[in-house]
Parts: structure tokens; C-alpha cells; sequence
């Protein structure tokens, strides 16, 4: 048993309670003994009595762990314990390959500025996100919908990509009072088309029209609608909506800069309307990313503790709200918290992606690997094209010591990250991360290859310049290993100190000279 292993199953006994039942059994026995020692000198009980006595006191204490490890008791009485499973794993249905399927490509944009985009794609991204949370539809997801969507895409080409059986394709164009959408549900099978539509309502309407076409398009695509129906979305003025919108393209991209736009778009959204728990929602997530990924201040942990909060008053009925609250009380510590946000969402929305992911991710800080490891084959079940949730289960296999599974799991990852690539080859994180896949498969002239890729298109990024210090250290490249760690920024969203004292990716560099230099210039 390795230490990861150790520590998993430490956490676990805990968790259970079973440390503390043990204790309280030890402590009992040492009692009962000796005072039923006295009482039968007294009553002159025959030897063999306590003979007796010490073998069920001996024999219980094993009993009494086991009852610990599957049972608990609560104020209701004593119920099945369940740490050990995941109460919401089987509320996503399962994919079916003959099912219906629908690609929402990006709505072009037919303003005479062509100053719309954001505003094209927020709308897009709001009708296939309304068609995500339809049972027994599959929908791809925004990103690699969004990077195949140009403005004339091969349609046969997208449904192979992305194996969907049709796509939805569109335009739009905004006024001050009128919004006009023409809207194409397009056969990826033959390029026949479906189903199409012109639209032209006044722009208060919006929330109207977004329903309308969903409805239109899942009777095109012959699905019914959710029984019961969801809660509608609070509905706010559309110069507020415009502005939601816009953060909602900015957060899309991902990168720090574009997270601080994002940021004060929300920011402008709630000063005008403080009540809408949706912008709390997603301003939380720009603070619970900023910790996890680029700055893990205080600030933003505060922060994303104190947005999810109002998030979660304001709009309990919303997903978002729980994954934000979930995600920041990770990055608190506050695991059980994060475990009851996350299975609400779950209980919400089962075919929310980040809800499984950071469920996931939340496992691994708490040490549980093997629930981690359930809710990362989750999240990659619901987005079937998303290639971090399966790579990260091949780095917890190795953890764990099984490495004939860490390498079946880590082909199907590559095979993830290729087609990734093969619509965005400049896609940075499945270039780091692909890497790494591909050393564990023994191909380290590619992997080297891809990873000196990713550090050339990102020389600020102090997470691929980190994962570029693990990977050359797990290469035996001490000194480009070295390189790397030295070109990180003081901290690299949450990793500190502590992490780089624990990572084992950097234990064939850890007794260079070098390295204590390095790290001295890290956080505590």
C-alpha cells in the first residue's frame, strides 16, 4: 500500500467513524473487564465465566468496526452509511448512441457592425443549454460545438466530429426594440434540412422566444419535454440580459484576463438588479476559478464564499448556485459542504457537467480517490468529448496502484485529446495534458513534442509552466524539469508550499540544489 493509499483509507476510518468507535470500544473494555473481574470474585462466578466475557469482548471489538464502517447513527436512528457510495450516480441517464442528438453551433452575427458576437453566442449558448437539461437528448457541448460552428461549416463534417445526428444553426441580429433570429435545424446525416424558421419579436420578449424555439426544435428532433417542467428563468430587463450575456462570453474563454471582464460585467449586472441569482451565480464562479486556477487569495476566496452565498438564497432552484457554493467551500476545506451543495445540483440537474467534475475534484483534495474516481467516469459520461475528467482518473489509478486501469483509461483520454485537437489544435491545456498521457504510454518523443508546445504557446501560464516542471521531472529531465518550476509565478492557483512538498510528479528533482532555491521563493 503506497502512501496515497494509506492516506484514502485513513480518511475513510474517519469519515465513519470508525476511529472513534474504536476508541470508545477500547475504553469501554478496559472498564468492563476489571469491574466484572471484581463482581465475579464476589459472587464466586465460576472460571471459565470470565473466560467467557474476555472472548466476546475480544471478538465484538472487530464486529463493532465493521457495523462502523457500513452504519451511522443519527437522530432518525441508525441508517446505512453513505460515505462510501454516491447517492446521486445513477440520476443521469444512460447515453444511448442510436438516441437523438443535436450540435448547437454559434449564431452568426448579422449586425451592420458586426459588434453582436457576444451577444449571437450568449444566445446560442442559452437555447443549447436549455436543450442540455432534456432527458434522452445528447447535446455536444458549447466548446467544441462552438470551435467547429464557422460560418460555413460541412454539416456531414460536424455530425462525424462531434456524433451528433443534427445540428442547429442560425443568425441573429439586435436593435434597440427588435430582436430578428432565422434558425435552421440541418441533417448531418445527408445535409437535408429539418426544420427551419424565421423569428422577429419585440426584444422584451426574449425569454419568450428562447422557450419557443426549444420547444420548436425538440419537436423537430421528436423529444419530449422534461415531466415535470423546470422552474422558468427569472426573467430581467434586456439591457440587463444583454449585459449577462456579454460576461457569459467573456467567462467562456477562460483565461484570467477574461475572467476579470467577465467579473465586472456581472458586477454591472447585479448593481442593477441585485436580486438576480443567476449573475450572483456566475460571479461566484469567476471568483472560485480565480482561486483555483490563477491567484488563490484570500480576496477570492472570501469572495466566492460570500457571491455563492447570496447565489444560493436568491436562487436555490438553479444548478449554479449549488456548484458555486460546492466550489468554494472545497477551496475552504469545508468538504462536507461542498459534498451536500454538489449532490443538491446533481439532485437539480444530473447532467450538469461541473457539478460531477468539482465533485470529483473536491474528493481528491478530501484524500476519498475512489469516489473521486466514480464522479470523474460521471462527468466524462456527460460530456463525452471532455478529456481532463478521464485523464485525471489515470493519474488516481497510478495513485492507487492500478496501473493495467490507468493505462486503459489514459488511451481513451488521448483519443479524447486528439479530437480535440483535430477541431482546435491550439488548444493549450490538451496539449500539457495530452503529454502526459502519452509518456504513460511510452510514446516520450511525442509527449515531449506536445509539451514543448504547450510551454512555447504560453510562456506566462503558471500552470503549464508547472505541469511542465512535473512532466520533465517524471521524463528524468532534471534541468528543463528545473526550468519550468523556476518560471512559475509565486503561486499557481492553489498549489503552495505545502503541495510542492507532497507532489510526488516532483520527487526525481527534489534533492537538486536547485530545487531548494526554487522553493523557498513559494508561499508557506
Amino acid at each position: 500500500m503506497n502512501k496515497l493509499q494509506a492516506r484514502e483509507l485513513w480518511n475513510q476510518l474517519k469519515k465513519r467513524k470508525v476511529v472513534r468507535i474504536a476508541l470508545v470500544y477500547l475504553l469501554a473494555g478496559l472498564l468492563v473487564i476489571p469491574v466484572a473481574t471484581m463482581l465475579f470474585e464476589s459472587f464466586a462466578v465460576p472460571p471459565f465465566a470470565r473466560s467467557v466475557l474476555l472472548s466476546l469482548v475480544f471478538l465484538g471489538f472487530p464486529v463493532a468496526l465493521v457495523l462502523a464502517w457500513m452504519y451511522e447513527l443519527t437522530p432518525e436512528g441508525i441508517r446505512e452509511d453513505p460515505a462510501g457510495h454516491i447517492e446521486s450516480v445513477n440520476r443521469i441517464e444512460p447515453y444511448l448512441a442510436d438516441g437523438p442528438s443535436v450540435a448547437v453551433l454559434p449564431f452568426e452575427d448579422l449586425s451592420e457592425d458586426q459588434d453582436q458576437v457576444y451577444f449571437c453566442e450568449g444566445f446560442a449558448e442559452e437555447i443549447l443549454d436549455a436543450l442540455r437539461k432534456v432527458p434522452n437528448l445528447r447535446v455536444a457541448s458549447r466548446v467544441a460545438s462552438f470551435l467547429l460552428g464557422g460560418k460555413k461549416p460541412d454539416f456531414r463534417e460536424v455530425g462525424s466530429k462531434l456524433k451528433v445526428k443534427a445540428v442547429l444553426r442560425g443568425s441573429c441580429r439586435k436593435s434597440s426594440q427588435k430582436l430578428h433570429v432565422s434558425l435552421q435545424l440541418i441533417d448531418t446525416t445527408d445535409g437535408s434540412l429539418r426544420w427551419s424558421r424565421q423569428y422577429e419579436r419585440p426584444l422584451k420578449d426574449i425569454f419568450d422566444l428562447e422557450e419557443e424555439i426549444e420547444n420548436s426544435v425538440l419537436k423537430a428532433l421528436n423529444v419530449a419535454k422534461p415531466d415535470p417542467p423546470r422552474a422558468p428563468r427569472q426573467r430581467v430587463d434586456p439591457k440587463v440580459y444583454d449585459l449577462f450575456l456579454r460576461g457569459l462570453s467573456c467567462f467562456a474563454k477562460h483565461t484570467t484576463q477574461d475572467n476579470i471582464y467577465a467579473r465586472q460585467l456581472f458586477k454591472q449586472v447585479i448593481d442593477i438588479t441585485p436580486d438576480y441569482g443567476r449573475a450572483w451565480a456566475t460571479l461566484a464562479y469567476t471568483y472560485g476559478y480565480s482561486y483555483m486556477y490563477f491567484n488563490a487569495t484570500d480576496v477570492n476566496l472570501a469572495e466566492a464564499k460570500r457571491t455563492s452565498k447570496q447565489a444560493v438564497k436568491l436562487a436555490p432552484e438553479l444548478a449554479e448556485s449549488h456548484v458555486s457554493a460546492g466550489i468554494a467551500s472545497c477551496m475552504d476545506q469545508n468538504y462536507k459542504k461542498a459534498e451536500d451543495e454538489f449532490e443538491r445540483a446533481i439532485e437539480i440537474d444530473p447532467k450538469n457537467f461541473r457539478a460531477w467534475y468539482f465533485y470529483a475534484r473536491a474528493k481528491v483534495h478530501e484524500g476519498e480517490l475512489e469516489r473521486a474516481l466514480k464522479l470523474f467516469d460521471r462527468a466524462s459520461r456527460v460530456r463525452t468529448d471532455d478529456y481532463q475528467s478521464v485523464l485525471l482518473q489515470a493519474q488516481l489509478y497510478t495513485s492507487l496502484g492500478r496501473k493495467d486501469k490507468a493505462l486503459e483509461v489514459t488511451r481513451e483520454g488521448i483519443d479524447r485529446v486528439r479530437a480535440r485537437l483535430d477541431i482546435d489544435p491550439a488548444d493549450n491545456r490538451a496539449l500539457n495534458m495530452g503529454a502526459f498521457a502519452l509518456l504513460r504510454l511510452g510514446k516520450g518523443e511525442e509527449a515531449t513534442a506536445w509539451m514543448w508546445s504547450s510551454l512555447k504557446n504560453a510562456p506566462m501560464d503558471s500552470i503549464i509552466q508547472y505541469n511542465g516542471a512535473c512532466f520533465y521531472s517524471l521524463a528524468g529531465d532534471i534541468r528543463h524539469a528545473l526550468d519550468c518550476l523556476e518560471h512559475c509565478l509565486i503561486k499557481v492557483g492553489n498549489i503552495s508550499r505545502e503541495w510542492l512538498d507532497h507532489d510526488s510528479d516532483l520527487d526525481n528533482i527534489r534533492n537538486h540544489p536547485r530545487f531548494a532555491e526554487i522553493v523557498r521563493n513559494f508561499p508557506e
